[in-house]
């Protein structure tokens, strides 16, 4: 009788009250060693007689024999925990227990040798995954200098705790290796009887280790849960432990490690840290499951597409057979020829969609081992071996960014097969061509081709025009009838906005006409017979017409010469009132003002709420809860770091999570963190590109561009986050420049206002600087300003402007 290593087998005796259960430890051609349970409904020894004992003893094999009750044994669930063990622990190469595990960038763990060595290359630079494909580059270690995996090591671990736990009946204690151990610290990972346990819990070094008895062990090792591993010691310092995590190096380090070689690193202890680190990776996750999730739906469509194929052969196959069987007895040959044809088609067609179907598959693979393996580190890991496999985990997540691609996972190969019957007048003399399977003269998604302004963007409440042209396989107009659907989705909210579809003429050329009646970026779908065409959903910007400013939608009065302004999470817009702070709800009623502040201008939320208030006369930024609770402040008059000189404008990057100054005196731009720390400046006094003369505000675009109002030069700067010039522009109509500009904002359409304090204006421009419009004028009435000190955008995507000498706010 021949077992396989590592599995688990139950067999029923003759004697139909016995059962026998028993675990193959090792083997080899035959059994080498046999633990046997004799599971009965009674304690009574039964004869073995069973030919597994027979051919255990002629082999000279001792057994272990054990008289349990049934009943009991029905409620063994070690044995299951076993069998995940054993599935978890086999190389998928070699079939067997893994021996010198070694994790391969992708995730996909194999045994050092031979499965991985004879997998490099010839130069013995590289190797290939044999799961995903996924080309290892390799050091001059070779395979020996891959990554193990803690997380295979830890399942070995738990499978010897359950051998131990299994094997607990006469265990000696292994700290006196006299008395009969009843329980197990998890520290030592050690067996004691209870005196020993006694003075385990006295002695210093060890009474604050976790003992636990042997049913908690069982328990433990059958959920698969490791045994908790001791703190590990600093290779460097070897009396310290690694209880520090240096967030520079991503490493773990001891106390001495930070006073010399992590001496300016940001550091902290691995406790106060942990929590972070695993919700940071929890949340880098969420993409690999989106991109998984549209993986499983493009295999579906695989699957659909497949189905529809074969139920296109069957239906143009029935056509052929009506078609031929009302014609004469000629057309038998021809009816052959075509069903043929027609199968050769078919099968080609699903061959290439099942390689394509193949790539999408180590997609898949790739994502999901990704996941399960962060899934996995994250319930079985340590504490530091969840934070070191942190940077490999995002560094893979950013690989999948860079390398998927949705339009790359759909299937490629149509279900495109029709029949054209053209020719019966003239049967009889060419009867070839009554008939024919044709993919390549039909509609071709590829070939065709949108056009249009109504693709560069639109305003509220104008009509635009985007064209279709329908194109053939062999790249001429088609002449089909195509169901041409098209809707406009505001992608903040949803809304939907139907399009009108026209057929110009024949040929297959349509024209889709779509009139937008809300601001901000769209998506306009095309399908055609139910696919989405090329580029489909095309994005759309809708910047808001220049009838929106004629009047505002609302006004807030009872403001105290406001000046910035901004919306929270919650929708409620924040005040800045000279010397106090105001939270109002979206309909304009005050909630509740806090602060006493000397002249302040600008106001920023953060992720979380938290406000930030630039306060010009004290030259600093202070920090209040979402509460409106104080929190801290930093700043004093001067030109060094974390000083300033009359500053006014404060904006917050959600990419980066940081907080952008106009340190207006200074010409400069500081970066702040959101505890108030110094991160980098740039900007120097100037009229050059890059260069500032007193800037007032400033804010962030869609793609993470910083829009900065150059006060003193007269135009807007656009710079990245990190400060590198982009593009400035300050022109408007007539050649009229902007004059004292301010406030500025951005809605998110990309579509830039910028507030001119002189004449009292709001100038609109779009991203890249083009002029749109200018609304406003000095007055009292509404729709005018006196001194507009702020500008922001609510969350319905409508323009605060903060009408400071008027007092009140103005919503267009």
């Amino acid at each position: 009788m021949f077992l396989s290593n590592s599995s688990l087998v139950e067999l029923q005796c003759r004697c139909t009250c016995v059962y026998l259960v028993f675990v193959v430890v090792s083997s080899e051609l035959f059994l080498w060693n046999v633990a046997v349970n004799i599971v009965t409904n009674n304690y009574r020894t039964h004869d073995v007689c069973h030919p597994i004992f027979l051919q255990a003893r002629s082999k000279g094999i001792k057994t272990n024999l054990t008289i349990i009750p049934k009943a009991m044994a029905e409620r063994v669930t070690t044995k299951e925990a076993l069998k995940k063990l054993d599935a978890q622990l086999e190389c998928s190469l070699c079939l067997d227990t893994f021996k010198q595990p070694k994790l391969l960038p992708c995730f996909h763990v194999f045994c050092k040798s031979p499965c991985l060595e004879k997998l490099v290359t010839k130069d013995g630079r590289s190797l290939t995954c044999p799961t995903c494909r996924h080309i290892v580059p390799l050091s001059e270690r070779g395979v020996a200098g891959l990554q193990s995996d803690f997380h295979i090591d830890h399942l070995f671990e738990i499978q010897d705790a359950f051998n131990k736990a299994e094997d607990d009946n006469d265990k000696n204690c292994g700290s006196c290796e006299n008395g009969r151990a009843t329980g197990y610290c998890n520290d030592c990972r050690d067996f004691l009887c209870d005196r020993c346990q006694t003075a385990h819990k006295f002695v210093k070094l060890s009474k604050n280790h976790k003992l636990i008895s042997l049913d908690e062990l069982k328990a433990q090792v059958t959920s698969l849960v490791p045994p908790k591993k001791a703190v590990p010691h600093c290779p460097k310092h070897s009396e310290n432990a690694l209880k520090i995590y240096c967030d520079t190096c991503s490493t773990l380090i001891c106390m001495d490690c930070t006073i010399r070689i992590h001496k300016d690193h940001n550091y902290d202890l691995v406790a106060d840290v942990l929590t972070k680190h695993k919700e940071e990776l929890v949340s880098s996750l969420k993409p690999v499951k989106e991109k998984l999730d549209s993986v499983q739906r493009a295999l579906k469509d695989f699957d659909t597409r497949a189905k529809t194929i074969h139920n296109q052969r069957a239906a143009i196959e029935a056509n052929i057979h009506k078609e031929i069987d009302e014609q004469h007895r000629l057309l038998d040959q021809r009816r052959t020829e075509l069903v043929g044809e027609l199968e050769m088609l078919t099968q080609q067609k699903l061959k290439d969609l099942a390689a394509q179907r193949d790539q999408v598959e180590i997609t898949q693979v790739k994502l999901t081992s990704c996941l399960e393996y962060t899934e996995g580190g994250l319930k079985t890991g340590t504490d530091g071996e969840v934070l070191e496999m942190k940077s490999s985990v995002i560094k893979r997540v950013e690989h999948f960014s860079t390398e998927f691609e949705s339009n790359a996972i759909q299937p490629e190969t149509k279900a495109d097969m029709e029949l054209i019957t053209e020719g019966k007048e003239s049967l009889q003399q060419a009867y070839r061509n009554f008939l024919q399977i044709d993919h390549s003269g039909s509609f071709s998604l590829e070939n065709s081709h949108t056009t249009g302004n109504g693709l560069k963007g639109a305003t509220t409440g104008e009509t635009k025009t985007v064209s279709f042209q329908a194109m053939t396989k062999k790249n001429k107009k088609s002449k089909n009838k195509l169901d041409l659907k098209a809707e406009l989705v505001h992608i903040e909210s949803k809304d939907k906005s139907k399009c009108e579809v026209v057929v110009v003429r024949k040929h297959g050329q349509y024209k889709i006409n779509y009139r937008p009646m809300k601001r901000g970026k769209h998506e306009l779908h095309i399908t055609v017979n139910g696919d989405a065409v090329r580029g489909s959903p095309f994005p759309i910007a809708v910047a808001p017409s220049p009838q929106s400013f004629v009047k505002p939608s609302r006004v807030v009065r009872g403001v105290n010469s406001p000046r910035g302004t901004v919306s929270n999470n919650k929708g409620q817009l924040v005040v800045v009132e000279g010397a106090t702070v105001s939270v109002l709800t979206p309909e304009g009623e005050k909630i509740q003002t806090f602060g006493k502040l000397n002249n302040a201008y600008g106001v920023t939320v953060d992720k979380d709420d938290n406000m930030y208030v630039m306060e010009c006369g004290n030259h600093r930024v202070n920090k209040f809860s979402s509460d409106g609770e104080f929190v801290a402040a930093v700043g004093s008059p001067g030109s060094s770091n974390l000083q300033f000189s009359n500053p006014c404008g404060i904006c917050y990057n959600r990419r980066d999570n940081n907080l952008y100054v106009t340190d207006q005196n200074n010409h400069r731009i500081q970066v702040l963190s959101t505890d108030l720390k110094f991160v980098r400046c740039f900007g120097t006094r100037g009229n050059g590109n890059g260069q500032l003369q007193n800037p007032f505000h400033a804010t962030f675009d869609s793609a993470n561009n910083l829009y900065v109002t150059d006060r003193g030069n007269r135009r807007v700067q656009v710079f990245t986050a990190e400060g590198q010039f982009l593009r400035t522009f300050s022109q408007k109509a007539n050649g009229q420049k902007l004059n004292l500009p301010l406030a500025i904002a951005i809605d998110s359409s990309d579509t830039v206002y910028v507030s001119e304090n002189g004449p009292n204006f709001v100038s609109v421009f779009t991203s890249q600087g083009a002029y749109i419009t200018t609304f406003g004028g000095p007055g009292t009435k509404e729709g005018q300003f006196n001194h507009i000190y702020g500008l922001s955008i609510n969350r319905n995507d409508s323009v605060v402007v903060s009408d400071c000498n008027n007092e009140r706010l103005q919503i267009f």
